[in-house]
């Protein structure tokens, strides 16, 4: 690159200040304090996290891993038309890919906003059946998380909890309207699910969903389902259940005395735990919340949902190598379900100053997010290609992410900055 061409860069100004692009993975993120970031680009921006998938610029947790069938159900003409509640049947039938007998411990979940609420189990041939929101005491043993999973309840603070989960959790009635953001899948140790989306469903349609596969995931460790929970009394059980069906109406501060009793009654209780340091980290008690999934890490070392946690917390605080250890912890154990720690690492070894492993972890976000639920590794992924000077990988990356979000909050800033690289690009071939 000849002097000319260095001083028409400087004179551009673009990227590093200009970007202003990343932010915690909207699963995880939360309001609160995140401390200054070592590049003055990358300081965290946390948004309002209980946002439906839709909005501009945020995004909720989610995994479909290459392979996943994403199945969208057929519609039907439906004369309900107002709006009002209405029963909605499902069944279907669960099997593994590699041949394992089915059992009753595989739970079918319904995943509203990110958020899995656990509907029923499937019987010892996999069939299942369920009215949607019913099942309120189905669920003894699991409450299923995935990276950018958590409990039925919103991660933003009480308002926007209460205004996201208001009839979007355990409520006995549900309009087709709400359905519309939920997906039903699968949850087994060891295994990834099929998601069949309700988007399109009526309650008129067949409640027939056909088969959802499990496909056995290799060199998984770790699971989203804490082992502990089997043994979980039944009054801690119920005190757990409980919880979850009220922080689904909004009831944060029960909802909180119900998990504290759960971990009373049982204190292994690794996904009461996980659960009651979720409730705290949306009331802003962040020493307690750690303290919560400290405590349910200590109760089962391989439940990995904690760690992701763990490590936002310190990334809000400005802690990346704290933030970049508990993530890496979370994709070590579990390497396919968790893309959004893939991603926080990424943003951690990017504020770290380690660009070739933020590179890495960022393009491991892409490969195991098929359902593009953490677009930012793309801008990510950017920036580092500018830090490095390779203008053309930089302007590719950012019309990937303007393609997934076109109606992005900043895409008329990326749109800026993508126009100066092609300038720069251009510049090169003179």
């Amino acid at each position: 690159m000849g002097p000319k061409m260095s001083s028409w860069l400087q004179s551009q100004r673009f990227l590093p200040l200009a970007l202003a692009i990343f932010v915690l993975p909207g699963a995880f993120a939360q309001r609160g304090n995140t401390g200054a970031g070592s590049r003055g680009s990358t300081t965290p921006s946390i948004p309002n996290t209980t946002t439906p998938n839709n909005t501009p610029g945020t995004n909720t947790p989610g995994i479909n891993t290459p392979g996943n069938n994403r199945n969208t159900l057929g519609t039907t003409e439906n004369p309900n038309t107002s709006g009002m509640p209405m029963p909605i049947f499902l069944s279907g039938r669960v099997l593994f890919d590699d041949g394992t007998k089915p059992n009753t411990n595989i739970v079918i979940q319904r995943v509203c906003f990110g958020n899995p609420i656990p509907e029923t189990h499937a019987d010892s041939h996999g069939r299942f059946s369920f009215q949607v929101g019913q099942n309120q005491a189905a669920i003894s043993d699991a409450s299923v998380d995935s990276s950018s999973q958590g409990m039925p309840l919103g991660y933003g603070g009480r308002q926007s909890s209460n205004q996201q989960m208001t009839g979007m959790g355990l409520s006995q009635a549900m309009t087709e309207r709400q359905l519309q953001r939920c997906e039903i899948q699968a949850a087994y140790p060891g295994y990834r699910s099929d998601v069949i989306s309700l988007a399109t469903h009526r309650s008129l349609d067949s409640p027939d969903l056909g088969v959802i596969v499990l496909h056995r995931l290799s060199n998984v460790q770790g699971t989203t389902i804490s082992m502990t929970s089997a043994l979980a009394p039944k009054k801690a059980r119920k005190a757990y259940e409980k919880g979850l069906q009220l922080a689904s109406k909004g009831k944060l501060d029960d909802a909180e005395k119900h998990m504290q009793e759960a971990v009373t009654v049982y204190p292994k209780y690794a996904e009461a735990w996980y659960q009651l340091g979720r409730l705290q980290q949306a009331r802003q008690d962040l020493a307690e919340a750690k303290k919560s999934y400290t405590t349910a890490l200590q109760s089962d070392s391989k439940y990995v949902s904690p760690y992701d946690q763990l490590a936002v917390l310190a990334a809000q605080e400005g802690k990346w190598q704290e933030a970049a250890d508990q993530s890496r912890q979370a994709v070590s154990l579990n390497p396919v379900e968790f893309p959004g720690a893939w991603y926080l690492n990424a943003l951690a070894n990017y504020n770290l100053k380690h660009a070739d492993a933020a590179k890495k972890s960022a393009e491991e976000t892409l490969r195991v997010d098929g359902r593009h639920k953490f677009p930012q590794a793309e801008t990510l992924l950017a920036q580092i290609y500018a830090d490095k000077g390779d203008y053309p990988a930089a302007a590719a990356h950012l019309q990937t992410y303007l393609k997934l979000r076109p109606d992005a909050q900043n895409a008329a800033l990326l749109k800026q900055q993508l126009s100066k690289l092609q300038d720069a690009i251009a510049q090169t071939k003179k």
